[in-house]
């Protein structure tokens, strides 16, 4: 996490004497630093299609003087299209439109996700979607960086007014933004045409909104948007990446579409992670029943398809859906791994004892295989699925998944309590407690075709809404690599998200998340913590050996720090110990558990 003295703002940079920077300056700092010509990205609206004009209050998140805001819903029919300045003659590779963006939900309750699919000159550029986070987009040659500098969130069920249009917001982002393309595509002394269409295959309130900010260059944080672009976050010597491990495509074998328990096909769930999913590692975990046996090769091959080594990480993966032992995840580090049934005789799960194979059969099959894997079980506590964590083997079961579509599985009664009835006793809490060693992750267990972003359409899973995201899981890496994500997922050198990419570094003694150390009878655990948000931050949640030891209220600090010391811990026997963060919308993070053995015994 970088210090606040390495951070850029307007009185910062080399040369300066308390001096502002000016709109030029700026525009010469991001020409030098990121080799982009910013040209400002609206100079007048050409066919506002069916978006819908802002009235006399308006939203946003900068000081502005001239009129003029448009909101594009993802039901729209007919995207907009409007005209930039003039591109002037540059030698940087890429010309960077300067945006002012907003995104929202447009309801008080939860909608079905898409993505809007961005135009330069009849060009497709970038696909994005609705985030309440910083994100960038990339395509090819072209990327879309969004830095949400103003995030507006209801209490669940609750709504906002936000201006004349945004009358009953559940969610609402605003922020400057970034959109790159070759300096090729534009022809010199002529303004650009950009279109943003829709693309969404259920009616859905979400909705994009463009800003007339002429000022948005100097008057605004364009440089936390920046930041963006400097690479992935770190922690000490570590890069942060994010990924999406866990989602479902409509594909049964090769045949048959939507009659899987997700939609679209597997390509189509690729390319949405890739593309608006903006992730930077992804699996597709389809169900075993969903994959014809004599194609298992092919089908897992996909990840090696797909996948960029450096920019967008695929792993080979699948769902071992078992109805008497629970549902678990298996993700190999290579190709040439396997896929097993849960069912002997093949076909969908049963409830039935003798024709179900037990996670001891499915281990041992998959160590047979030869490939390196390891397994994950999720939604423990859901009463439709629930997870047996009494069977558990650390060696394979490295992680539990904490989060999902399904809510919350960190202990009953947690928020958001998802969509289904729950078991007390089946969750992360109650398998600290029994005493294992895991780490956590977060995953969509998506069923909408939308990896990243999942939220159940009305037309299959109606039931997975969720008034926060869909969950991530977050890797300290050393590099972008398939074998980097699996290794550090093995390791337990990863933590959780609900769905935005909250920066947390969580040590105990030195010790990383996911970690085994022993203390001497005279050490006490000591945990530091370093978190930067999305948004402020409520509450820091210190857990040891699954109950609240600590409560830090934060008051709204986008970056709040912690150095505690366990002055009741006694060496008597093993603690672990974890972390959650709140955001005041409800957003979480969750650090893997590390686990103090007491030395010598």
């Amino acid at each position: 996490m970088p210090d606040h003295e390495a951070l850029v703002h307007a009185y910062s940079g080399e040369g300066r004497t308390g001096l502002r920077r000016t709109d030029a300056e700026v525009r010469a700092w991001l020409r030098s630093r990121y080799g982009i010509e910013p040209v400002d990205g609206f100079a007048g609206m050409l066919d506002a299609g069916d978006g819908v004009a802002g009235g006399p209050r308006i939203s946003g998140y900068m000081e502005r003087h001239t009129p003029g805001e448009w909101l594009l819903r993802l039901s729209a029919a007919k995207g907009m299209t409007w005209q930039t300045q003039r591109v002037p003659a540059t030698s940087c590779p890429r010309v960077a439109f300067v945006l002012a963006l907003g995104f929202g939900n447009g309801a008080a309750l939860p909608q079905p996700s898409g993505a809007w699919q961005v135009y330069v000159n009849d060009r497709p550029a970038v696909a994005i979607r609705m985030v309440n986070h910083g994100q960038v987009w990339r395509s090819g040659e072209c990327w879309l960086a969004f830095s949400a500098n103003r995030v507006e969130a209801a209490e669940p069920f609750g709504s906002l007014c936000l201006s004349s249009v945004l009358t009953q917001e559940s969610l609402a982002a605003f922020g400057p933004a970034l959109l790159a393309v070759p300096t090729t595509w534009l022809e010199p002394g002529h303004p650009a045409r950009l279109r943003v269409e829709p693309l969404v295959s259920v009616p859905s309130a979400r909705w994009v909104q463009l800003e007339h900010s002429p000022g948005v260059v100097m008057q605004s944080d364009i440089y936390r948007l920046t930041r963006l672009l400097d690479g992935p976050p770190t922690v000490g010597d570590w890069r942060l990446y994010f990924g999406d491990i866990h989602t479902h495509s409509g594909q049964v074998r090769e045949e048959c579409l939507d009659r899987g328990c997700g939609l679209g096909t597997r390509r189509e769930n690729y390319e949405y992670a890739r593309a608006a999913g903006g992730l930077d590692f992804y699996a597709l975990t389809d169900h075993e029943w969903q994959v014809d046996p004599a194609r298992v090769a092919e089908f897992l091959a996909l990840a090696d398809e797909y996948q960029q080594p450096g920019q967008f990480v695929c792993l080979p993966a699948f769902e071992f859906t078992s109805v008497m032992y629970g549902h678990r995840n298996v993700y190999f580090r290579g190709p040439g791994g396997t896929v097993v049934n849960s069912n002997r005789d093949g076909g969908g799960p049963v409830a039935d004892a003798a024709r179900s194979v037990s996670p001891a059969e499915l281990w041992a099959t998959l160590q047979r295989g030869g490939v390196p894997f390891l397994t994950v079980p999720h939604h423990p506590s859901s009463t439709s699925h629930p997870c047996n964590l009494g069977i558990f083997d650390e060696r394979f079961d490295r992680l539990i998944e904490v989060y999902s579509v399904w809510g919350s599985s960190e202990y009953y009664g947690d928020f958001p309590r998802g969509v289904s009835d729950r078991f007390p006793g089946l969750d992360v809490r109650a398998a600290v407690q029994r005493g294992y060693h895991f780490g956590l992750v977060a995953g969509a267990d998506g069923h909408d075709g939308h990896p990243g972003d999942a939220q159940g359409p009305i037309s299959k899973h109606p039931h997975q809404y969720h008034f926060c995201g869909s969950g991530r899981a977050v890797v300290l890496a050393t590099e972008l690599t398939r074998e980097a994500v699996f290794d550090a997922l093995f390791a337990r050198r990863c933590y959780a998200t609900s769905g935005p990419p909250i920066v947390l570094d969580v040590r105990l003694n030195g010790a990383l998340m996911g970690q085994q150390l022993a203390l001497t009878p005279r050490e006490r655990p000591q945990l530091t913590l370093r978190c930067r948000g999305t948004t402020g931050i409520d509450h820091l949640r210190v857990v040891r050996n699954g109950r609240v030891v600590l409560t830090q209220p934060c008051h709204g600090e986008h970056e709040v720090g912690l150095e505690w010391e366990d002055t009741a811990y006694d060496g008597s026997g093993p603690a672990c110990y974890y972390v959650r963060v709140v955001q005041r919308d409800r957003e979480s993070a969750w650090s893997s558990p590390i686990r103090v053995d007491p030395q010598g015994r």
